[in-house]
């Protein structure tokens, strides 16, 4: 399967899979007794869940003495095999004064035979090389909000935090040993680097009618510190059902970008890594 009709493919699964679980979340509403809630006035709520994307991954990372050519990831090795979980918080410390919390991480290894040359950390991986690659990210986010405009049924907030990045990439492969004299060698290796990055933005609930919510945030920031150039821009919204305190459900969309330029002694190089797509969760509140 080529690579447009594999995307393709992934498209069409994704959005059968996220129909399928919105069929199953209005399936279960006339089963659930609903109690009267209002998560705007609850002091917190907790959600885990999963993503099902389309990524556009590119990394570059430099060798001692050579420039590493820019990996597409996605075109590459492709999107199976993948990990994927988001965890999100939410304290309301008093009315206007919030802490929120987020956790996701998204990992994937794939072995596939290329076809064309990759340089890597000073090493060459030649056509048809058959290449085990792997990447794997984790982010926490911390942030402060203050609810500048609240109401029963609605709530608006600016938020200021850090979002921290910690971002792994492998290529791995064996080939024939230099020389000629037979044998194989490994080449390649693993490159990580850890990314510190503020984050402003905002984020709003609002209280559609009965247990129904939608919930949405937008963050931006750009900065260059400590050999670290780059930017982070993410937009987020949720529709939730929520019958019950303790137990409600979630689906939503996700976009985030992250593109930066790194220059450490463990990783100099590039990364763009976009990822968009639905969104299923459970939420409790409390």
């Amino acid at each position: 399967m080529n690579n447009s009709s594999q995307g393709a493919w992934n498209n069409k699964r994704h959005l059968i899979l996220a129909s399928s679980a919105a069929s199953l979340l209005w399936a279960a509403i006339p089963t659930v007794q609903a109690e009267e809630i209002n998560l705007i006035q609850e002091r917190g709520q907790v959600s885990l869940g999963t993503f099902l994307n389309n990524s556009d991954l590119k990394i570059r990372v430099d060798g001692e003495t050579t420039t590493g050519d820019n990996v597409d990831w996605d075109n590459t090795f492709g999107d199976k095999d993948v990990t994927r979980f988001r965890l999100d918080g939410l304290w309301r410390i008093s009315d206007r004064h919030h802490m929120r919390f987020m956790y996701t991480d998204y990992s994937r290894t794939r072995t596939e035979t290329i076809d064309q040359e990759i340089n890597w950390q000073d090493d060459v991986f030649p056509v048809n090389a058959v290449v085990t690659g792997g990447t794997s990210f984790e982010i926490i986010e911390a942030a402060y909000e203050y609810a500048f405009m609240r109401e029963e049924n609605y709530e608006l907030a600016g938020s200021a935090g850090l979002h921290y990045t910690t971002l792994s990439a492998t290529l791995k492969a064996d080939v024939a040993a230099p020389g000629g004299g037979g044998g194989t060698v490994e080449i390649g290796g693993p490159a990580s680097v850890d990314m510190p990055l503020p984050v402003i933005g905002v984020h709003g609930m609002w209280r559609m009618g009965g247990n129904f919510y939608l919930d949405a945030h937008a963050q931006y920031f750009a900065l260059s510190i400590d050999n670290i150039d780059g930017s982070i821009v993410n937009y987020r919204a949720a529709f939730i059902w929520q019958p019950k305190k303790y137990l409600g459900l979630g689906l939503g969309y996700d976009s985030f970008k992250i593109d930066v330029d790194v220059s450490k002694p463990r990783f100099t190089g590039s990364m763009d890594w976009t990822y968009a797509g639905p969104q299923a969760f459970i939420n409790f509140s409390f």
